[in-house]
Formats: structure tokens, C-alpha cells, sequence
């Protein structure tokens, strides 16, 4: 509530002087890119992105996750209104250590990392922070696509839902906003296309590693062992990386850093919790003609069910060949909810962009 009640009119920081020249400019292409979302994507801005807060020097807050080191279960907590997250936000490096250092002291692979932009699901205004105005204007168009559709759907205790449907929806909507809004500059438009065909090949190798990982959790054999055996598949999959799927990419010097990616079950999930089947998200839209409007009621209408994803395969499925008209109609399936642990008093289930890399 402090950055809501300290935060600024962006009207009076514009003309305050406040901002630096390159921050000005990028604040346009943001105004731009959450009156585009509004008008074109049919996401709810409402009272978003209408103030500005300076965060200094730092970042205005930091997620925390966890996984235990053996498999892919992550930590949870229930958190009140947005049901069951596996992360937790903090708006300070003081109030995240303890949450840190207890996950770690507990045996958790446990990752932590700054945040520059978060959404509050609507439920407050989200502001500008001055961090956002440093990202490139890719990647502020990416943001606020983002952000502005978890306020637009949501679906309690699904965060892998929710997450990778806003990394679809800030990736699709920023290729078209800069088609639509630059058609003078293509070379715009191309380098959102083919920085999403490097992250489609990135994420393509993240889910061979989860895939290699999950078969050797698998096996018959103590958790000791699995802990201590781990590193070799992690180190085979760096090293694919960088043979094989590194030389394919336009930007190779953003993704030399995988030949150093930790050994960590939670940055893993963190990797796949943004990017689960953002094909079914693309299918869905091509089937309804390419429209924002029916897109957003079909997506809407998934974050109702159980399960999003089979109601969305469910819906694909029930629909003619070449057919475009939108219906709503489809299968319910039945889904099991996960225990979790209260969130404590000092954390929040703010929801950004993720631990992936930046064009």
C-alpha cells in the first residue's frame, strides 16, 4: 500500500522533469503498449499503469520459490483471493533473506530473483516502476502484454496456467503491436520474431532437461543418490546446449550463460512454469481467426474449469475443420489440488514475468 499511496501521476513525472531522456522515451512506448493491449487484445487496463514509482537504485521486490532437490515438487502456500502459488514475493531483500535462508536450511533447491514489475491482478492500481523503464522496448511491450492479461484472466491454483498464457499473450501481442504500430521500421517487428524463435529453442531445451531429469528421479534408487547423481545430467544438458542448440540461435551472446545454468530443480520449474504448452494457446487463436475478442472469452472461459488445458484441447477438438466461430462449450476435468504450507505475514503472491532471459 505504501507504493500505491507514494506513487505519482505519470502526467506529473513526465513534466516534472523526474525522468531521464531515455526513460521519457521508453514511457511513451509503454503508454503505447498498454493503450494497444486495451484497444487491440481486449485486456482490462482499468486503473493500471495510470502512475509512476521510483524504486531507486534496487528492484521493488524479489520472488522466492523452492523445489526439494529429488523431484520436481515444488514448495507451495496458500495464499488468500489467488488460492495455491508456488512462489512468494517480497518487497524487500531483508524480508526475503529469512524466507531464503529457512528454505535452504530446510534442504530445498531455492531460488530467488529481482523484480521490476508485477501485477496485482487488478485488485490494486500497478504503477510504473522506474526498473521497467530500463528494459528495452521488446521487452516493455512483453511486460505490460503480460501483466495486463493476468488482470484479465486468472485462474486460482493453476500458476503454470496463468504464467505461461501471459508469456504467450506478451510474446504474440508484442510481434503484432510493433507489425501494427511500426509498419515503417519491419526491422522492429523482425527482432521480436526472431528473439521469440531463440526463446522457443531455449525453452524447447528446457524441457528436455525437465524431461532427462524427471526419468532420472525416476529410478528405483535412494534420494541420496538421486542428489548426488544429478549433476551429470544436468552438465549433459549444458553441454548440448551449447553444441547444439547455441549455434542455431540469432542471439547466441543472451543465451551464453546456459553453459552455467545452476543446478537447481527450482529454476527448472521456474523455466517451465512460464512456458507449458504455449502451443495450445497459439492453436486456439488461429481457430478463432486470429481474434483478440474470442480468443481472450475462450481463455476466460478455461481459467473457469478445473483444468484449463483439456477444456482448451477439449474445445479445439469439438470444433469443425476451418471452423472460426467462437463457442464455449466443453468438458469439465476433474483436478487435484496440491497441500500448502500459509504464506507468512511479510510475503505477497505477486505475479511478473519470470526468470527468463531478456531481449
Amino acid at each position: 500500500m505504501d507504493i500505491v499511496a507514494n506513487a505519482i501521476p505519470i502526467e506529473d513525472a513526465l513534466q516534472d522533469g523526474l525522468l531521464t531522456e531515455e526513460q521519457a522515451k521508453n514511457m511513451e512506448v509503454l503508454l503505447e503498449a498498454r493503450d494497444f493491449a486495451r484497444d487491440t487484445l481486449g485486456l482490462d487496463t482499468q486503473d493500471a499503469y495510470k502512475l509512476y514509482f521510483d524504486t531507486g537504485e534496487g528492484p521493488v521486490a524479489y520472488n522466492v520459490s523452492a523445489c526439494v532437490k529429488h523431484a520436481f515438487v515444488p514448495k507451495t502456500w496458500e495464499c488468500p483471493i489467488v488460492g495455491t502459488v508456488p512462489y512468494l514475493g517480497y518487497f524487500s531483500w531483508q524480508q526475503a533473506a529469512p524466507k531464503v535462508n529457512e528454505l535452504t536450511a530446510q534442504g530445498y533447491d531455492v531460488l530467488h530473483y529481482e523484480v521490476d514489475a508485477y501485477s496485482t491482478l487488478s485488485f490494486l492500481p500497478d504503477p510504473v516502476f522506474s526498473g521497467m523503464l530500463s528494459r528495452n522496448a521488446l521487452s516493455i511491450v512483453e511486460t505490460i502484454c503480460h501483466e495486463l492479461l493476468h488482470r484479465t484472466v486468472w485462474h486460482p491454483n493453476n500458476t503454470t496456467f496463468n504464467e505461461s498464457l501471459a508469456t504467450w499473450v506478451g510474446q504474440t501481442g508484442a510481434i503484432q503491436f510493433f507489425q501494427e504500430r511500426y509498419p515503417d521500421q519491419p526491422e522492429a517487428a523482425q527482432t521480436a520474431i526472431d528473439w521469440y524463435d531463440d526463446m522457443a529453442r531455449y525453452n524447447a531445451f528446457i524441457f528436455s532437461l525437465y524431461d532427462d531429469l524427471r526419468e532420472f528421479y525416476a529410478q528405483d534408487m535412494p534420494w541420496r543418490d538421486k542428489v548426488a547423481g544429478r549433476e551429470a545430467v544436468y552438465q549433459t544438458g549444458r553441454d548440448r546446449f551449447m553444441s547444439e542448440v547455441l549455434p542455431l540461435m540469432h542471439r547466441p551472446d543472451s543465451f551464453a550463460g546456459v553453459a552455467d545454468l545452476p543446478t537447481n530443480n527450482a529454476w527448472v520449474l521456474a523455466n517451465v512454469r512460464y512456458n507449458q504448452d504455449l502451443d495450445v494457446f497459439e492453436d486456439v487463436h488461429a481457430a478463432t481467426g486470429r481474434s483478440w475478442p474470442d480468443s481472450i472469452k475462450v481463455f476466460r472461459a478455461a481459467a473457469n474449469v478445473a483444468d484449463p488445458y483439456q477444456y482448451l484441447r477439449d474445445w479445439l477438438a469439438s470444433r469443425p475443420e476451418g471452423a472460426t466461430e467462437f463457442s464455449e462449450s466443453a468438458s469439465e476435468s476433474d483436478a487435484v489440488a496440491e497441500p500448502a504450507e500459509p504464506a507468512d505475514a511479510a510475503a505477497a503472491p505477486i505475479h511478473d514475468c519470470g526468470p527468463v532471459p531478456q531481449p
